[in-house]
């Protein structure tokens, strides 16, 4: 590997990080290498993972020991984790997708488990790390990852797959290096580039027949239709490759605009007044929407006594719907996360761009608050700019209510309980 490949790395200044291992050729190429390279680049503490699926009979435990045998024979911690591969059968949805979500759930958990860096001395129990809903790394610096192997002739699997049964531009973006707690380093590395490192370090991995069986998606890309697309144009990975970056490029200046548009009409009154007389231009830049609303919050707060305190935690609380009565599973429903819009400040801005069309910026910048809705969701030619909001909607988990002069988009933990939320009455 090259040394451009060690410095990227470097640049993102992960300090604890666990490998996710499968034991075939790109996961080991991974694995070795950052073993090898652990000083340089500046890795406190590694880890490596194994999720056992619970799919293939044999040599799915196989593998579970190749790997193991791998990192004891680097003195590197293991771990393994089991999944029920009857329940991935059963479950709804594609057996892909839902084997993936479990790989990942899986490897967080595991991530948690082993507690935070070593110089700390804290272990987490699997008591507290089952608290943790929705799973997230824990830890307080940001410099803990998951680190998979995906590498060049996946992302030019994806955007393949994307392109052909039609994306959006965030969609063009193919797969993303860091994006909800994994890293993938080998994003620009070719599987040639994978063999010639394996054979230079004697490395050996494990095949995973089910990689070779085309009755899925992935795999009859794989081996079908991205070879057959190469006999007419030998360079086509490379420039889906090159088509996901150029879109990442892109992505990152339409993101600017739309938190430049629609940032400023997050709702902040009915949670935290404004500071009288408080001078906003002394306010530190911050990073992101969040980091907004939390400054102004721990503002008000240290200047408050006990009484003004307890009325405002009073003002924060959001007063959600009951059912009906004769309703005998009436319940008071709690979003996980909330997103508070001025709705007077939204029609402003959609009125004064009104021969626009910002109804997929808007869908864009909720989809980056981690509220993602569907193409055309938000979109009507009877409304200004396009953008259309629906008084009461629900799409899967997620919801949207209009109440009073405030937009409420709220995600919830199950489909049911988000269709409750806008089905229930709620008061003005």
């Amino acid at each position: 590997m090259s040394l451009d490949l060690t410095q990227n790395i470097r640049r993102h200044g992960f300090k604890r990080l666990l490998l996710a291992v499968s034991g075939g050729l790109d996961s080991i190429c991974l694995a070795h290498y950052f073993i090898a390279n652990r000083e340089a680049l500046g890795i406190e503490w590694l880890g490596i993972a194994h999720v056992h699926h619970g799919l293939r009979e044999g040599t799915a435990d196989r593998d579970a020991a190749f790997v193991e045998a791998f990192a004891h024979k680097y003195k590197v911690p293991f771990f393994l984790k089991k999944l029920d591969g009857e329940s991935l059968k059963n479950a709804e949805g594609s057996l892909e997708e839902n084997a993936r979500d479990a790989r990942y759930k899986a490897l967080i958990e595991v991530f948690n488990e082993t507690g935070d860096p070593p110089h700390t001395g804290t272990m987490r129990t699997k008591q507290q790390v089952a608290k943790c809903c929705p799973p997230v790394l824990r830890g307080d610096d940001n410099k803990g990852i998951i680190v998979t192997a995906h590498h060049a002739g996946d992302q030019a699997e994806t955007m393949y797959m994307r392109l052909r049964r039609g994306t959006t531009l965030a969609g063009l973006r193919g797969i993303q290096d860091v994006r909800d707690n994994i890293y993938r380093p080998f994003l620009n590395v070719t599987r040639a580039d994978l063999l010639a490192y394996a054979r230079e370090h004697n490395l050996t991995w494990c095949e995973d027949e089910s990689n070779s069986d085309v009755k899925f998606a992935r795999n009859k890309v794989r081996h079908v239709y991205l070879p057959q697309l190469a006999r007419g144009y030998c360079d086509a990975a490379t420039q889906l490759c090159r088509i996901a970056s150029l879109a990442d490029k892109a992505y990152a200046k339409v993101m600017d605009k739309c938190n430049e548009l629609f940032n400023p009409i997050v709702s902040l009154e009915k949670e935290m007044p404004e500071l009288v007389g408080h001078d906003k231009s002394l306010d530190p830049a911050p990073s992101n929407l969040y980091e907004t609303r939390l400054f102004r919050v721990l503002v008000e707060l240290s200047s408050m006594g006990i009484t003004q305190l307890r009325q405002q935690i009073a003002k924060f609380r959001i007063s959600t719907p009951r059912c009906s009565a004769q309703d005998d599973t009436s319940l008071t429903t709690r979003p996980s996360s909330l997103i508070s819009l001025n709705k007077k400040a939204l029609r402003k801005i959609l009125l004064s761009h009104a021969d626009a069309d910002l109804s997929e910026l808007f869908r864009l910048w909720l989809s980056e608050q981690g509220f993602r809705f569907p193409i055309g969701f938000f979109y009507s030619q009877t409304e200004p700019a396009h953008v259309k909001i629906p008084v009461r909607a629900a799409y899967r988990k997620r919801s949207i209510v209009k109440k009073g002069s405030t937009v409420l988009i709220c995600e919830f933990e199950d489909v049911q309980t988000a269709s409750k939320f806008v089905s229930c009455g709620m008061k003005e």
